[in-house]
């Protein structure tokens, strides 16, 4: 009997040295400090603006919207004011509005930038879903970058004009929608300040017990749209029924968070949440609704399946193509990941000439939060504003396959 007792304590302690220990979400101490607490916002005033002698009607009633102000300053010659949700702010003056004339007639258009400068080249569109760049024989900026000046022909039928395609927090909801449910299951985690739903998606084949774990962010900045399309391109590849993509989900998990601040989407923020704050600095103290959700989710999802957390990829924007990963000291669970994965991406794509910006964990950015809760991989992926469409499509595909082969063949735990 005694020997009975004893086979069964060892057992037990077998057993409890074997399960996983759970994780807890942990505030960080990082080198580069940030003050997330909440800022004061100016929220733009959501109006029609009808010059009735002109016959000229433009309005920011939709979501997704910027304009702050819209006057005439001349025959035919229109001036928009675009000013941001609160200073100090990156100097990326979204804009984006529309505009119809109850007579055919060509006029201009003077973005005015109340802070900052000019960054984004218009687009316009009739029905919000085909985008054109505006010639650029029919657009100026100033020597100043304080305003630029855009001429387009106006009719009775409505014209948008925004600095990016606007892809507002409906239309994301749209999207997910259209993944089959026998991979994706779809969720509400949370809302955000304003009351957003914060949208997850949790693919896989199968159960996801035990699976390894890939998150995937975006739009954390309002205005990244670019990093948002090349995200979409990325997570289509990935469901896509290919024998790559099934084997991949046969073994491992996708959390995904594809808009992380639909509270500023839908304002037409040039980069903070309701709360005035840089949501992806907030990745240490968990002081916005938004981070601590989505954190809190995450967690609680790997503790859940006790799965382990191999890669975060978060999808942004900026001026061109940059990779953001560790210092090669930092010692990830798949170190070595992200060069073998770039090094991949730039043999088969090789007009990509995205930039490789390493560093060391020093900051409240989510690429640190993943190595700092999990010794995961992190990496921010950055699409240019300006890199065509065609290109953000197939590097978003070209990421996907190759990182599905990496984790498959290499970085698999049998390395």
């Amino acid at each position: 009997m005694k020997a009975f007792f004893s086979l069964a304590v060892l057992a037990l302690f077998l057993i409890s040295c074997e399960t996983k220990p759970e994780y807890v979400l942990t505030e960080f101490d990082y080198a580069q400090k940030n003050d997330t607490h909440d800022k004061e916002i100016a929220p733009q005033e959501k109006r029609s603006y009808s010059l009735t002698n002109e016959g000229v009607t433009a309005d920011n009633l939709f979501d997704g919207a910027r304009m702050n102000n819209f006057t005439s300053i001349g025959k035919n010659h229109y001036q928009v004011e675009i000013s941001p949700e609160n200073t100090p702010i990156n100097p990326s003056a979204w804009f984006a509005f529309r505009i119809y004339s109850e007579d055919e007639k060509t006029v201009d258009i003077t973005l005015k930038y109340g802070f900052g400068r000019h960054r984004y080249w218009p687009k316009i569109s009739t029905d919000r879903e085909n985008w054109t760049a505006i010639d650029s024989t029919k657009f100026t900026v100033a020597e100043d970058r304080k305003s630029a000046t855009m001429t387009v022909n106006l009719s009775a039928d409505t014209l948008y004009i925004a600095a990016q395609e606007i892809i507002n927090s409906s239309d994301m909801l749209e999207w997910t929608q259209s993944f089959s449910s026998a991979k994706t299951q779809h969720e509400v985690i949370g809302k955000s300040k304003l009351g957003r739903d914060l949208l997850n998606m949790d693919i896989t084949n199968g159960s996801a017990e035990g699976k390894d774990i890939v998150v995937v962010l975006s739009r954390q900045h309002p205005p990244e749209v670019t990093g948002n399309l090349a995200m979409m391109a990325f997570l289509e590849e990935i469901v896509n029924d290919s024998e790559l993509s099934n084997k991949f989900l046969d073994q491992y998990r996708l959390i995904v968070y594809p808009m992380l601040n639909p509270d500023g989407v839908d304002l037409g923020h040039w980069r903070h949440n309701t709360g005035g704050v840089d949501l992806n600095r907030d990745w240490a103290f968990y002081r916005q609704p938004e981070i601590e959700q989505v954190c809190s989710d995450i967690v609680e999802k790997v503790n859940a399946s006790g799965g382990e957390v191999k890669l975060g990829l978060d999808f942004h924007s900026t001026f061109s193509d940059v990779y953001y990963t560790y210092h090669d000291t930092v010692e990830s669970v798949i170190q070595g990941f992200s060069k073998d994965w770039i090094e991949n991406i730039f043999e088969r794509v090789p007009q990509d000439q995205g930039r490789i910006s390493p560093a060391a964990v020093g900051s409240a950015v989510s690429k640190n939060w993943f190595y700092s809760q999990f010794k995961a991989e992190g990496i921010t992926y950055e699409i240019g504003d300006d890199t065509p469409r065609n290109l953000i499509k197939e590097k978003g595909k070209v990421s996907a396959q190759e990182m599905m082969k990496l984790l498959l063949e290499e970085y698999n735990g049998e390395r």
